[in-house]
């Protein structure tokens, strides 16, 4: 919806497809490093203990607000099944910036993080890895009740656990009817 008091918009909607994909591509790799700033700034303050309960609640609202209207701007319907909960999860703020892979089945899917920006920052500047897995636990969790409350998302791997080398994480999203 174009707000007429927002020149923005105007002028989002004369750039090219291509230049808006490289926008939101670059609002991602901000949304990576705004989530990694505040963490980091957080766990040197308080530790890292501190600073994964915070990213937890933080998540946790954040999750669902940001599928509320992912389902609102693109109309998903309620129940949308396991297709719409894949999709939400392809819209989210941080997916532009992460690579994984999709491996979907009649009723269930394996989504495989192949690289993951705040793990690989984290080594790079030798702080090691942080136990995301309560994080996503409760993130791709409340997409999939608020998408679809039946699927059902379990942890297959994820840090600070043993995962392949090829791969960060996996995560099972199953439909549950």
């Amino acid at each position: 919806m174009r707000d007429p008091d927002n020149p923005v918009h105007e002028e989002l909607e004369r750039l090219p497809k291509e230049t808006l994909i490289e926008l939101i591509k670059m609002y991602s790799r901000n949304w990576h490093t705004c989530d990694g700033l505040w963490f980091s700034g957080v766990e040197e303050r308080y530790g890292t203990d501190k600073a994964l309960e915070i990213d937890v609640n933080m998540w946790d609202v954040s999750s669902r607000l940001e599928a509320k209207r992912i389902k609102e701007i693109l109309a998903i319907p309620d129940n949308g099944g396991l297709g719409a909960v894949l999709q939400t999860l392809n819209f989210m703020s941080w997916a532009a910036k992460c690579a994984y892979r999709v491996e979907k089945m009649a009723d269930m899917a394996l989504l495989t993080v192949t690289s993951c920006p705040p793990q690989e920052a984290r080594l790079k500047s030798g702080v090691g890895l942080f136990a995301c897995r309560p994080t996503f636990e409760v993130g791709f969790g409340n997409v999939a009740r608020i998408i679809d409350p039946a699927v059902k998302v379990s942890c297959k791997y994820c840090p600070p656990g043993p995962h392949p080398p090829d791969s960060w994480c996996q995560w099972e999203f199953k439909v549950d009817r």
